[in-house]
Order: C-alpha cells, then structure tokens, then sequence
C-alpha cells in the first residue's frame, strides 16, 4: 500500500519512527509530507507539496502531534484520513497545564475537529480510548494501536548480568509530573545501601530543584546526565540498568499512557517498575510483565527497589516476561500488521 504521512509531526519522535519503520518493513511505500514553518505558513507550504504527490499514495496517515492538521489534511485529500491522536490535548491542558478558560475551550475544539474530520483515531491504550469515547463520543473511530520501540532497541536483549551496584536507571523529563520527586526521596531514604546505584537521564524546567535536593540532602547514590545521549549511549544506559523506573505520579492524563521508556525496558529484557496506573497494566498478560508500587509512594517504592536488589531471580522472571509480551504485542512487525488491517479496513 502507498501512504502518505503527512503533517507537522517530529519524524524522530518514538512513535512516528517506529511506526514508519514498521510500515516500510513490511514493504509499504511512505511518502513523507511535512513541514514546521512557524505559524500559518506551515499550512501554505503542505498544501503545495501534497500537490505534487496527491495521486501518489492510498491513505494518508497525520503524524504526531497533529491534531491541529487533520480539518486540513481533510480538506485537501480525497482519500481516507487516520490520525496518530495518541492522546487528547484537552487531557493534557486539563490535567497537566492549568489553562485558563479558553485555552480549555480551545483545546477541547482541537480535539473534536479531529476526531469529526478524521476516518479513524489511532490512541495509545484502550484506557485513552475509555476516555475519548466518553468525553468526545464518536466510539467507532478509535483503535488502540500501541507505541512500540524503533530499531534501534531491537537485537539487544539483555540476559541476566547483575554485578555488585545495583543500578536504578530513570530517563525522561523532569518535572513534578514525573514523579522525580518520589523518586529523589526514594533515593535518599535508599542512601545507607551502599549497593544501590540511582542514574537519572534527563533535563526540564525542575533540573535546579533535582540538584537543590540531591545537594541538601548529601545524595552521592545519585549520578545525574543532562546530555543529549546518542542513540548507542542511551541503548547502552539502558541496557546496563538492573531496573529502569517509569511514572509515579497520581495524575488522570498520566494513567491513561504508557510512555516510550516502558517498550524500550521491555524489548531490551530490563526489569520495568513503575505506579501502579490503569494503563500499564495493560502490558501484562497471563504473566506479571512489570513491577508496580503505588502512586507517589516513595517509601513504597524504596522498599521495592530494596527488595528486587537481593533478588536477581525475581527480576529475570520479569523481564523475561515482559519481553515475551514485548515480542507478542509490542513488536515492529505487530504493530505493522494492525496498522496495516487498520488501513485496510477503510480502503
């Protein structure tokens, strides 16, 4: 099939990469029409170069993020539109942002307009299809299509090599909705067990705060990296981590997602401990395929971490598990195929 992938979306982003990927690997033919010109300008620019591809592909497909493009994507294609929502933006400015009014108003209209302009609404996990059939309606667009990992996490897999430091490895944003804090508090009611390594990769708006912390507090179990990491750093970070935590924050938007850092544990066999949140437990089948601690919970998930450090059986079992769901779910070639039925469902 010819697919044209349209939009404003960030071609490196986790789930645009792998999802072009995976299509590609299965012998489609994408076509790429993007452009991030500030302002409307954007919208001048796709429209004149999907004039030169418009008979050249069967579906077009709107990129992450992109909810702001699909009434026009709509409007200058005559073939069949699915967009990658992941999420709601609503969501986000609700429950992340604390918008004003209008930009409550607003982004619930975002929202809407894609969802009536699109054929299909592809989501996250079937708890952001719960919600957007809830708040928006229009059930019978959504289809759960999960976020995977890229190439790049794949051919790695990590077989059972614990040494002397246990390595606590957390990678993403920080900010409160991450749940740092937590895990900060973790680190230091952790601080006496010598054999307990906490590596935090990442940047935001709360970094001074993460060092005012780990300085009052005297945390030397602590190793902070803000670098941007290569491709071969972060899969080696990962990869020589005995758990890699996930989200710990109480918050409605966080426990409708699974974020990119779940998959990459999982396809690289490293045991995944995060809040115990409706959407990640998604991932277990008839298997436990993660470790869960209760939400903003940093004694909690001390004690965790504590025990699963004296326990390399336990965490192999795990791991092994959640790769296994990772190759049945969760795969390039899985998430090709439901695409694919997807797009081949309304063609």
């Amino acid at each position: 099939m010819r697919i044209c992938y349209f939009g404003i979306y960030e071609p490196t982003f986790g789930r645009n990469k792998t999802y072009i990927e995976a299509l590609r690997s299965r012998g489609h033919h994408v076509i790429e029409c993007r452009d991030d010109s500030p302002g409307i300008k954007k919208f001048f620019n796709l429209w004149n170069k999907h004039k030169h591809i418009e008979d050249m592909y069967d579906v077009l497909v709107v990129g992450y993020p992109g909810h702001v493009v699909v009434p026009f994507a709509r409007l200058i294609s005559s073939k069949k539109i699915i967009v990658d929502a992941l999420g709601s933006l609503y969501d986000a400015e609700v429950n992340s942002h604390y918008p004003s009014l209008w930009k409550k108003i607003k982004s619930y209209l975002i929202d809407w307009l894609m969802i009536m302009f699109a054929h299909k609404v592809m989501l996250e996990t079937y708890e952001q299809k719960k919600f957007f059939a809830h708040k928006f309606g229009f059930a019978h667009k959504y289809e759960v299509i999960y976020t995977g990992a890229d190439s790049k996490f794949s051919g790695a897999y990590r077989h059972d090599t614990y040494d002397k430091t246990f390595q606590v490895l957390f990678r993403g944003k920080l900010t409160p909705e991450s749940g740092i804090m937590y895990i900060l508090e973790a680190a230091n009611l952790l601080k006496d067990y010598e054999h307990i390594h906490f590596k935090i990769i990442g940047n935001g708006y709360f970094s001074q705060d993460v060092m005012a912390y780990i300085e009052k507090h005297k945390l030397r179990n602590i190793t902070i990296d803000s670098r941007f990491l290569s491709d071969n750093e972060l899969v080696s970070s990962i990869y020589n981590s005995d758990v890699m935590l996930g989200q710990f924050e109480n918050n409605p938007r966080l426990n409708r997602t699974i974020p990119h850092k779940a998959f990459e544990a999982f396809a690289l066999g490293i045991p995944y401990v995060t809040g115990d949140a409706p959407a990640i437990k998604e991932v277990n089948s008839d298997k436990q395929a993660a470790f869960f601690v209760p939400l903003s919970s940093p004694h909690a998930l001390a004690e965790k971490i504590k025990i699963l450090s004296y326990r390399p059986h336990i965490l192999k079992e795990v791991a092994e598990n959640g790769h296994r769901v990772y190759l049945e779910k969760f795969s390039s070639n899985v998430i090709g195929q439901k695409i694919e039925q997807l797009m081949e469902d309304i063609t």
